[in-house]
């Protein structure tokens, strides 16, 4: 059972040193895989996703990890959309600009460095794929101040819902099996969530597994057509006075032909290798449906295949509307993420702390387009309103001088300095 423990209260500016527990404890179940892709089938899978319907998604979840494994486009799909945020600059930055806002963003900052922030943000960009990530955070007291100390990611069948009729709810697996489990201490968690009514069926990959598995099934038949039409067909003829180890030493030889090359038999006997007539063009039907299956997953995880799969035909203006796609979406990951952090960490640490009037400190991540162009957007709107000099040089990587600093000179329309 997970040790309950006693949340400092709001009022107290000095809360006493306490120990916040490790809800998570070293368990086969973080990496154990019951392996149900394997040998799927459609009722197979659809029973996976009824199950994950009434809150008991791990067959569903080890299912997803093992399509990505084995599926090199599907996973490259994911890693794409994971990497194009936890790549990305990250700096944890004030809910407001009032002075107790400011210091607890900065302390929050300073005992965040011993963690591994894009870490915590590259798991939790797993919530769109499986439809929520979490990790349980571990706070202590360092130097007068509760902090988090440990961030330990949880793997996602892990958790649960603790009946049918409260799917909605996200419980830990704390036992041997899925049942075994106790509810989320307030505090202890950083938990993201897709879009969907159902936690356990909000994922991208409830739609991708289908597509997966066509693909696999396909995969499979065209090997299948490989081996039994691909090769020539060796034929073995004897004469009916042929002796039975005449008979036998053939049907050997025709079964070892592709291996050794040879044959050595009697007068009577003969092989003749004939080109095999093939009974369907292979060429065309299973390569198309494995195509349309990725076509179908890249349009599910980017918005678009010329993102991914450029083909035969292509354009400059389609290649700048599926970039703003993926603009979009890594926008709104990285949103939801900001606001976890925020939420979770960053609100608890200002209750506990005593920082009662500051406003949450945020995680910013830059999601930039085109430095150019947001430069020169910059560049007007600096014309108009005052620009936060520190917000400048963090979202373009920009630090300021040790010593002297270097500026250009300014070139009028004309082109002259």
């Amino acid at each position: 059972m997970t040790p309950r423990v006693q949340l400092v209260s709001d009022a107290m500016r000095a809360p006493t040193p306490t120990r916040r527990a490790r809800a998570i404890q070293p368990s086969t179940g973080d990496t154990y895989n019951s392996h149900p892709a394997f040998g799927l089938t459609a009722d197979a899978l659809l029973s996976f996703h009824r199950e994950a319907e009434r809150g008991v998604p791990m067959r569903q979840f080890d299912c997803f990890d093992d399509m990505i494994e084995v599926d090199g486009h599907l996973r490259s799909l994911v890693n794409g959309r994971v990497e194009a945020v936890a790549g990305c600059e990250m700096t944890i930055m004030p809910g407001r600009q009032d002075r107790q806002s400011v210091v607890a963003a900065e302390i929050l900052a300073e005992r965040m460095r011993v963690l591994d922030v894009p870490e915590l943000v590259e798991h939790h960009l797993m919530s769109p794929h499986y439809g929520n990530a979490i990790t349980n955070t571990v706070w202590d007291m360092v130097d007068g101040v509760i902090a988090p100390v440990e961030l330990v990611h949880a793997a996602h069948r892990r958790f649960a819902a603790p009946s049918a009729e409260r799917a909605s709810e996200i419980w830990l697996v704390a036992g041997t099996t899925s049942r075994d489990l106790v509810p989320l201490e307030p505090g202890q968690w950083c938990i993201s969530r897709y879009r969907n009514r159902n936690p356990w069926a909000a994922g991208l990959m409830r739609t991708a597994a289908w597509w997966s598995m066509f693909k696999r099934w396909s995969v499979r038949d065209w090997q299948v057509f490989a081996e039994m039409f691909g090769l020539p067909l060796a034929i073995g003829y004897y004469e009916e006075g042929a002796s039975e180890a005449s008979r036998t030493a053939l049907e050997e030889a025709i079964k070892q032909i592709g291996e050794d090359g040879y044959a050595v038999l009697a007068s009577t006997t003969e092989i003749v290798v004939k080109d095999t007539v093939r009974g369907g063009d292979s060429s065309t039907v299973w390569p198309n449906i494995i195509a349309l299956c990725e076509a179908q997953q890249s349009k599910l995880f980017t918005g678009a295949t010329a993102a991914v799969d450029l083909g035969n035909t292509g354009s400059y203006a389609a290649a700048t509307v599926h970039e703003s796609r993926q603009y979009a979406l890594s926008r709104r990951d990285a949103t939801r993420i900001e606001q976890m952090f925020s939420r979770d960490i960053g609100a608890w640490f200002c209750r506990w702390n005593g920082f009662d009037r500051a406003a949450a400190p945020q995680l910013s991540i830059q999601i930039t387009r085109d430095d150019l162009q947001r430069a020169q957007v910059l560049q007007i709107i600096g014309q108009v309103v005052d620009l936060d000099e520190d917000q400048i040089r963090t979202q373009f990587s920009v630090r300021k001088p040790n010593g002297k600093g270097v500026r250009f000179p300014t070139k009028t329309p004309g082109g002259v300095a």
